[in-house]
């Protein structure tokens, strides 16, 4: 992506990047916490939730590894995460694409909704590979825009709903704010890092106006591009 690296949502008003947030988590975390359970954390794992958010799946892991494992939840803005108490999670103010990780330490690295909105995913997912222990595991989960068009072709908007889609997605592209396609590159990208036994899965939805999905959409498009200083 062309503008500097950075949060694209830095400048939201707090309550307004809270209610994203927990928007994203109430669409995305029974998804997110079917396929942990599915990979087999359990207790005494240790966790990395890279791009914490508000917090909620760092919470789930918490109560799922217990008092013998740990949560690290890191986040380039930490503002939301201050409702995490629980003695097995710490808290992280961290730059991806900058800060460095602990290596060979991790028996699980998540992020979700994360790498499409950096310049260089690869160089990212490199090094939350690096933080694994042998053996251990990384979940990422990232979207793929690419199919969405009117599900309604008789609809008098539908033509310009598909229309006005791929412009949407030039633009939060070109603006440095999500690379809208990069989930269907993912397992490409996760066995050229190195990893064992890739596998993906894709989830489809209708969404009406109005509903959550609709929200959250028009949440992301409606960003100003980040200022490049």
């Amino acid at each position: 992506m062309a503008h500097d690296e950075g949060y694209f949502a830095a400048d939201a008003e707090s309550n307004e990047e809270l209610e994203r947030l927990r928007l994203i988590e109430s669409l995305g975390d029974p998804a997110t916490t079917r396929r942990l359970a599915t990979l087999g954390v359990d207790t005494g794992w240790h966790c990395l939730e890279v791009g914490a958010g508000s917090g909620s799946i760092a919470g789930w892991l918490s109560e799922r590894v217990g008092p013998d494992g740990s949560v690290v939840a890191t986040d380039i803005d930490t503002r939301f995460l201050g409702g995490l108490s629980q003695s097995n999670i710490e808290v992280r103010a961290h730059d991806v694409t900058k800060d460095e990780l602990e290596t060979d330490c991790f028996d699980l690295v998540h992020c979700r909704t994360l790498l499409c909105h950096l310049g260089n995913p690869e160089v990212v997912l490199a090094s939350l590979v690096s933080a694994l222990t042998p053996g251990g595991w990384i979940l990422a989960e990232e979207p793929d825009f690419g199919i969405i068009e009117a599900a309604d072709k008789d609809h008098p908007l539908a033509h310009d709903f598909d229309t006005a889609n791929p412009k949407r997605f030039a633009f939060l592209r070109d603006a440095g704010i999500m690379d809208g396609f990069l989930g269907r590159s993912l397992p490409a990208l996760m066995e050229r890092a190195g990893l064992a036994e890739v596998q993906n899965e894709g989830l489809t939805q209708i969404a009406r106006g109005g509903d959550p999905a609709s929200r959250n959409w028009i949440t992301v498009c409606d960003r100003e591009p980040p200022r490049v200083s």
